[in-house]
């Protein structure tokens, strides 16, 4: 197979993702830092993390030669439709959890998929895909355990399910794995109307 599969992003649950089904892949940083763009509520999370995504994607396509599959990821948290900003401090971080804990609140992942061609030109895939997630109430405790670790302050919403963020949580009604950050079953279906089969890249390797 003489595609090559680049991740726009460094995130470490995501390579995990990839890992998990078997596809080689190298990481390209897309210098996209979200925690630094300023969020625009006037655009609904199903736009912003479609934009971002995209975004994220092209950042990198001149860096690319020959033909390469090149994804761009981006996850949010909502709540009641508004986009939670990661936390900048533990103030933040515990005001958040203590907000989300017992209820609700919903998650969109964003995916776009660029074919890039031998002749520099290319195709584009894009998908969105939302699932409610529960948390738990959580005690003090708990809070103010996970706030002193790294993990809120790197993740929307102030969490991580796919870290020790997953204690956390309750349920879900949706995809896991739009909530972890890659819609694997949506990467698929893209791959496969590309005539592309995750199978081979099992047996090639």
């Amino acid at each position: 197979m003489a595609k090559k599969l680049i991740l726009a992003t460094d995130n470490f649950s995501r390579c995990s993702l990839l890992e998990q089904l078997g596809i080689p892949f190298e990481e390209i940083d897309c210098q996209i830092q979200e925690k630094e763009v300023k969020i625009d509520n006037d655009y609904s999370p199903y736009e912003w993390v479609k934009s971002i995504s995209a975004t994220k994607a092209k950042a990198v396509l001149d860096k690319v030669e020959g033909e390469a599959i090149i994804l761009g990821v981006d996850t949010v948290v909502t709540d009641l439709g508004k986009i939670l900003h990661r936390p900048k401090n533990k103030e933040e971080a515990v005001a958040m959890l203590n907000h989300l804990q017992g209820r609700k609140h919903t998650v969109y992942t964003g995916l776009t998929i660029i074919y890039h061609h031998a002749d520099g030109s290319y195709e584009l895939d894009s998908y969105v895909d939302g699932a409610d997630v529960y948390m738990h109430n959580l005690s003090a405790k708990i809070i103010d355990a996970y706030t002193n670790i790294e993990e809120p302050y790197t993740h929307s919403g102030g969490y991580s399910i796919s870290g020790k963020g997953a204690l956390l949580i309750n349920n879900i009604y949706g995809d896991y794995y739009t909530v972890a950050g890659l819609p694997l079953r949506l990467l698929n279906k893209s791959l496969f109307k590309h005539n592309i089969d995750v199978v081979d890249f099992w047996i090639e390797s």
